[in-house]
């Protein structure tokens, strides 16, 4: 295979017809230059210049050789940009796994403030329920997951990336609307209308947790697959459900929002890594995190 010095030497003499003078441009010896190009003929089985004492030529060959030794030596170039960029974090891919409930309030602006300072890295996002994140992030199927907490795995470096309280949401016109507070004992009895198990397992874990502490057993009425399914069952009065304040901001016009109130009343969300995955521009993403240490 033809060596990338060699090429250099033989672009250099074609361009300056002059051994001397390539010889300096290329930083060698006139005689460790002629020898390089002899090579390269050996190599090639071709004559690429014809020279006497006077003058260097290009043979047709030679001719013929030279933009090709050129497209070599740039897309060498380009193969050494690319490789140092993405060493460096500023040209690569992200696969990150995310919830519904942190599209907008979080994931967006990072995302943003991210693509500003390195629009060469590509993102493939994933819109993933807490549980299928999980799993992901351990078969390295995902670089990054913004999920519900708390994770705790050796393999796994989690940093918490918002708390967000947690808020009753229920239809205009509901007889607790006018409540400053709720708690889980003031919604028993009430219809509640939640996220599928399969989905959202780790959701309801959470918001139930605070009824187990109180003894509330939760009345489930209705069951649906996404945040927006669950809003309209809750505008069609068939129940109401809790989610995150920040979340809730999106169609608070057309609900009555409450806060939650108790020991288990926010949300944590976490941003998780695998610790083996050595992407640098997952590198250059945990830069753009919250300013918290990594646990």
């Amino acid at each position: 295979m033809l060596s990338a010095r060699l090429l250099r030497c033989f672009v250099a003499v074609a361009d300056e017809l002059s051994f001397t003078a390539a010889a300096a441009r290329v930083n060698m010896a006139q005689p460790a230059l002629t020898r390089a190009i002899r090579q390269l003929e050996d190599q090639l089985e071709a004559r690429l210049l014809d020279r006497d004492t006077r003058n260097v030529r290009l043979t047709k060959i030679g001719s013929a050789f030279l933009p090709e030794a050129r497209a070599a030596l740039n897309q060498l170039a380009h193969a050494e940009r690319t490789g140092r960029q993405m060493a460096r974090g500023m040209l690569g891919h992200l696969k990150i796994g995310y919830t519904t409930f942190v599209a907008h309030n979080v994931l967006a602006p990072l995302l943003r403030k991210f693509n500003t300072d390195r629009p060469n890295i590509r993102f493939t996002l994933f819109n993933m329920g807490t549980e299928q994140q999980r799993s992901a992030l351990v078969e390295r199927e995902i670089d990054l997951a913004f999920m519900l907490g708390p994770f705790s795995i050796p393999t796994v470096a989690v940093r918490s990336v918002q708390t967000d309280p947690l808020v009753v949401i229920m239809p205009k016109g509901h007889h607790l609307a006018k409540r400053k507070s709720l708690t889980a004992c003031d919604l028993k009895g009430e219809p509640l209308v939640v996220g599928d198990e399969s989905s959202w397992s780790v959701y309801r874990r959470l918001i139930f947790s605070e009824f187990c502490r109180l003894n509330v057993p939760p009345l489930i009425s209705q069951e649906a697959p996404t945040p927006s399914a669950i809003i309209a069952l809750v505008k069609a009065g068939l129940g109401l459900t809790i989610f995150p304040q920040s979340y809730s901001e999106g169609f608070a016009q057309s609900v009555t929002r409450c806060p939650l109130a108790g020991e288990e009343s926010a949300m944590n969300v976490i941003c998780a890594w695998n610790r083996a995955d050595t992407n640098p521009a997952l590198q250059a993403m945990l830069q753009y995190l919250p300013d918290s240490r990594p646990r």
